[in-house]
């Protein structure tokens, strides 16, 4: 039997009109209200909920609009602003989708697209943000600029982040090294 006879028969029964409705018409679509989060929050309940300042997120979205905007308005597609706050979101809650998606009232499926979509355009950032020794003489003065701060040796770089205490063994090390 094929839908449309399985839709005909439908027709006649009143109490499953929705059935023939999603065979005839499809599953409805969903419309989301969006939030304006970077209007409606002060400056603490924003860095609260982002984990960064509004200054630094305009700053970021200036970099990467052209990126995200959509050729057409339509489909009610998110603004530039709100990939960027879901984003963030997912960076600051420790990775979980679904809370974020419900946070920024989305579908899962539509905040993993957009936060892949933005964490690829921030990430070509990067030369501007990171920079690495190139030779060896530039790693040298690298390492000597780190151990002159803090003792510690062959470093080259560091990642602006939570910051745990350890105990330095650099008295050991400071004393082999001159040794």
């Amino acid at each position: 039997m094929d839908l449309l006879n399985i839709a005909l028969d439908l027709e006649h029964d009143e109490d499953d009109w929705y059935i023939y409705e999603f065979i005839r018409f499809g599953i409805p679509r969903q419309l989301y209200e969006r939030n304006n989060w970077f209007d409606d929050l002060c400056d603490v309940a924003f860095r609260k909920r982002f984990r960064i300042s509004r200054e630094c997120t305009l700053d970021i979205l200036r970099q990467i609009e052209n990126q995200l905007e959509y050729p057409y308005d339509s489909n009610n597609c998110v603004s530039p602003m709100n990939q960027l706050l879901t984003c963030l979101r997912f960076y600051s809650t420790g990775g979980h989708l679904q809370l974020v998606a419900d946070f920024m009232n989305m579908h899962v499926s539509t905040a993993c697209r957009i936060i892949h979509r933005v964490s690829e355009a921030i990430a070509e950032l990067y030369p501007q943000y990171i920079g690495i020794p190139q030779n060896r003489q530039q790693v040298q003065v690298v390492q000597q600029n780190f151990f002159n701060i803090a003792g510690f040796p062959k470093v080259i770089g560091t990642v602006d982040c939570t910051h745990i205490k350890i105990q330095s063994p650099g008295n050991f090390i400071v004393k082999n090294m001159k040794n």
